[in-house]
């Protein structure tokens, strides 16, 4: 178990590097790309995980060892890298290949050890720290940018040296009844909550303080809830956490109102990876690539300027008591 946490831990420290490295460069291109440079990397971080996915699943299929995912985890690392001062694609399919490399060895330690999903959580909910800070610091702070990338590459170097370590992959069962019904539902749920994170509007929400404890209650949401579902089970957990959503979300033009409604509502992240993981145990890339294209869908709205800074109230609290009925519906049907 020390050994997977150890893992996951580095894992989810490069996670927060690579984001802040692509936030750092988005904001640093904005001038010369405009408006098309958040569509064409968000399509290349998030989209490409999907097919990516599946050439991963296929390639353990034939080796079965660490080298398909740590070979994704560097490629993407290089390409982060190399995509910061180049061009956004570039730099977006660095972000996918890091993603699905690290969500299948995460995924792999956090069922060797018996973890139940909480490693999950602690290996997605960095992210989301490395976009805000890469987003606050923005150009000022090009030394930072340049240890960071070589910090990058010590810490895939230390991945590297643990190879003996990292778990073979394991005996996997087939959970294909009722397969497309739970893809569709958990689906459904991961575009919904990229919907909501994306469209609704905080008025008090400004200033770097304030978002950097926004960024904090959102991430500290997504480790919360793979801990909380591992000790109190997914339907507690589905129907506590989102029935608090809603109504934190009545408040959310407050700040403690706003700040619970973010930490409450992201506590069902690792969740829907973990549900799906489970029932595509033979395909864990494919899994971690259709969610990620659901985030990608979910802020397409946005971005074409159909719905954007929604209230709190009722938008938030719809939100969430739409993906209570989905989520509860999903997890009732896996304990029959």
């Amino acid at each position: 178990m020390k050994k997977s946490a150890q893992v996951i831990s580095l894992l989810s420290v490069m996670h927060m590097g690579i984001d802040f490295l692509c936030a750092f460069a988005l904001y640093l291109s904005l001038e010369d790309w405009g408006a098309s440079l958040f569509f064409v990397y968000n399509f290349c971080a998030f989209a490409l995980q999907l097919p990516l996915g599946m050439i991963l699943d296929f390639w353990q299929e034939k080796d079965s060892s660490f080298r398909p995912g740590f070979f994704f985890v560097a490629a993407g690392v290089l390409l982060t890298v190399c995509g910061t001062f180049t061009a956004p694609f570039i730099l977006g399919l660095g972000n996918a290949f890091f993603h699905v490399g690290g969500g299948v060895l995460s995924i792999r330690e956090d069922e060797e050890a018996g973890y139940g999903g909480r490693g999950l959580g602690v290996f997605v909910a960095p992210g989301a720290l490395g976009l805000t800070l890469g987003m606050i610091l923005e150009a000022s702070f090009l030394p930072v940018v340049f240890l960071t990338g070589i910090f990058l590459l010590i810490l895939c170097l230390q991945l590297y040296a643990k190879r003996q370590e990292l778990t073979p992959a394991l005996a996997r069962g087939r959970g294909s009844e009722g397969l497309t019904e739970s893809v569709l539902l958990c689906f459904a749920v991961v575009v919904l909550r990229s919907f909501i994170g994306s469209s609704i509007a905080f008025p008090w929400r400004k200033g770097t303080f304030l978002i950097l404890l926004a960024t904090l209650a959102l991430a500290s949401g997504k480790t919360a809830g793979g801990f909380l579902s591992y000790h109190w089970g997914m339907k507690k957990t589905v129907v506590v956490t989102l029935s608090a959503a809603a109504l934190s979300y009545v408040l959310g033009n407050s700040l403690p109102g706003g700040i619970a409604a973010l930490f409450f509502f992201n506590m069902t992240m690792p969740l829907t990876l973990y549900l799906l993981v489970k029932k595509m145990p033979e395909a864990p890339g494919l899994a971690f690539g259709i969610l990620t294209f659901g985030l990608f869908l979910g802020y397409l709205p946005v971005y074409y300027g159909l719905l954007r800074s929604l209230s709190p109230f009722p938008a938030g609290t719809l939100g969430a008591l739409f993906s209570l009925l989905l989520l509860g519906w999903t997890v009732r049907r896996e304990e029959r």
